[in-house]
């Protein structure tokens, strides 16, 4: 979502780092890799036969997105036959061929897949440009609040937000710890939130510094009360910074610890995703499961 918004508004990123030099070159930088780009088309790829579904990121809520940023929307499936890296390729090639594109663009920061999607492209005529990479995470921060987007966090890892020695409990031993902090109830080897639950993205229905979470105490080693909050300045200053001096935790989540799906920004049309949800527990995993509550109106 930032690579779109570096694309498409270049100058804000310039703006909202005022008169640092470092930073100022370092963005520079960043816009002259894809200052030749044009954007044509949204991927996301899944798996084949789409019988598994996304935690962090649901289909649903992604296509909700693109119509929001007035772009096309290409889902592609991936197998493991004969292997995933090679059903990457053929669907790298697909795209070229269909859609003429040159070059594929991510948001990747760091190499967490042993250079996967290099490795994926390679070979295939179209370049893989990575505008990110290596971004300071207090920069990458400042330019996704510049571009006026509002990240909700829908995932959560609770592990990395505990010790080690915690960790390394029994997986139902840590289920029912979580479970005991955050006000969970078990059931059917799924674990609700009881006052989590409902709908944001309309008039007074946003999610803001409280979020979702406003109800529960934030607390270094609380992973679970991060969930359904926005990613704004509150709640980096107040459980991501100490939660990183505490545990190491990235503060833009690339190892896994969170993740995000972006709800509103300048490049929305028709204003906020209008999204339902519940919290469910999964083993390590506390996430929203989201689905869009009512139609939007898109700018046209």
């Amino acid at each position: 979502m930032t690579v779109l918004h570096l694309m498409r508004m270049p100058e804000v990123a310039l703006e909202a780092i005022g008169n640092d030099d470092a930073w100022r070159e370092d963005v520079q930088a960043r816009l002259a890799k894809v200052e030749d780009c044009e954007v044509v088309l949204l991927v996301t790829f899944v798996p084949a036969g789409r019988k598994q579904s996304f935690k962090a990121h649901p289909l649903e809520v992604v296509q909700l997105q693109a119509r929001a940023l007035g772009l096309p929307h290409a889902v592609l499936e991936i197998s493991s036959a004969p292997t995933f890296l090679d059903s990457y390729r053929a669907n790298i090639n697909h795209l070229r061929e269909q859609y003429g594109i040159t070059a594929l663009a991510t948001g990747d920061i760091l190499d967490v897949c042993n250079s996967f999607m290099p490795r994926a492209a390679a070979g295939t005529g179209v370049d893989l440009i990575c505008p990110l990479w290596g971004i300071e995470r207090g920069l990458l921060l400042e330019l996704i609040w510049a571009y006026g987007m509002k990240p909700l966090i829908t995932c959560v890892n609770v592990t990395k937000f505990e010790p080690a020695a915690q960790r390394a409990t029994a997986a139902m031993a840590v289920q029912l710890s979580a479970a005991q902090q955050a006000g969970f109830t078990l059931s059917g080897g799924e674990m609700q939130l009881g006052a989590c639950g409902g709908g944001f993205g309309g008039s007074g229905a946003g999610v803001d510094g409280g979020g979702l979470a406003s109800g529960i105490g934030m607390r270094v080693g609380d992973g679970t009360a991060l969930l359904g909050r926005q990613l704004d300045r509150d709640l980096y200053n107040e459980a991501l910074l100490p939660a990183k001096e505490v545990y190491g935790v990235d503060e833009c989540g690339e190892w896994g610890e969170f993740h995000t799906m972006v709800t509103d920004s300048r490049l929305f049309g028709g204003g906020p995703l209008r999204l339902s949800f519940k919290c469910l527990r999964e083993g390590d995993y506390a996430f929203l499961s989201l689905s869009a509550s009512e139609e939007r109106t898109d700018a046209s």
